[in-house]
């Protein structure tokens, strides 16, 4: 049987995953060796597997010491036209707030690139208020 390849909805869905239950290993599998990952918010892209995956883990730790509800739902950006079709993506929300968009970018059944930014912003994003690991009463927002 052969294998399926990666699609940019499932890198989002993966990705989504480990964030929300802060477990790299749902993302690991699927970077490629050489994943670029760019922000928005930061100068220099982040480069490589491993260095990603513990950037990942500092990251949730942050999360979870400081208490900060971070969660990620499953969207795709807004279509502008014939020549710019909608995409899978995800929606990052802190404490409630739509804060970056992420878009994903396979190659070859990998995840090659992970682009975190305010570009298309979030609420533009159709929402489809599934976020993967999370429990579906925990995704009320109060």
């Amino acid at each position: 049987m052969e294998d399926l390849l990666l699609t940019e909805g499932g890198a989002a869905r993966a990705w989504a995953l480990a964030y929300n239950t802060r477990d790299v290993s749902m993302v690991g599998p699927i970077l490629a060796d050489d994943v670029r990952v760019m922000s928005r918010w930061v100068v220099n892209d982040m480069v490589g597997r491993d260095a990603y995956l513990d950037y990942l883990r500092r990251k949730f730790l942050t999360f979870d010491e400081a208490g900060t509800r971070v969660r990620v739902e499953l969207a795709e950006t807004p279509g502008g036209g014939p020549e710019s079709v909608s995409r899978p993506c995800a929606v990052i929300e802190q404490d409630g707030s739509a804060l970056a968009t992420v878009l994903f970018d396979v190659v070859g059944g990998e995840l090659f690139q992970i682009s975190i930014g305010p570009h298309p912003a979030p609420n533009a994003c159709v929402r489809m208020g599934e976020f993967p690991g999370l429990d579906p009463a925990a995704e009320i927002i109060n």
